[in-house]
């Protein structure tokens, strides 16, 4: 009696406990995956692609910036519509992704950087950018963006 117990009550448990999860990326993995992304959709920006930035969106992106989003958009579907409103009036520039750093916890990745552009030679003011990417079903994928411009300090 006492083992049929045991295994209606523990065996189930055991089970249970015993469930396999999927192994995530080791950190260098990881910093390459998103960094591949995120230049990915920045050099499809500079090159006047707006939908970049779409394809490496989560379901649930929140994304704020200051040209028209100073209210978050939340999800992948608003942030497709706000993206391909910019369809054309993007023109084609050289741009540099500088000072990069990335902070890696599991299955997620914060990467603060700034996006320096130049239209023909002249540089323009940089853009600081937070982005926070989630590591689920084998991909990383952007769940925050936040782009703000870097305001020149003012001169005395």
């Amino acid at each position: 009696m006492n083992c049929k117990i045991f295994s209606i009550l523990i065996l189930p448990l055991f089970l249970v406990s015993c469930t396999i999860e999927p192994e995530l990326p080791t950190p260098d993995e990881a910093k390459a995956a998103v960094m591949a992304k995120i230049k990915s959709a920045n050099d499809r920006w500079a090159t006047g692609d707006v939908t970049g930035f779409t394809e490496v969106a989560a379901q649930d992106i929140i994304w704020i910036d200051e040209l028209g989003a100073q209210i978050p958009i939340s999800g992948k579907v608003a942030l497709g519509k706000y993206l391909e409103s910019f369809t054309g009036q993007v023109p084609p520039h050289k741009h540099e992704l500088l000072n990069l750093v990335f902070q890696i916890y599991g299955d997620i990745v914060i990467v603060n950087y700034r996006y320096q552009a130049s239209f023909d030679g002249v540089l323009q003011d940089p853009w600081k950018v937070s982005s926070v990417y989630r590591y689920a079903d084998g991909d990383w994928l952007s769940v925050h963006e936040n782009w703000s411009e870097v305001k020149p300090e003012p001169q005395p």
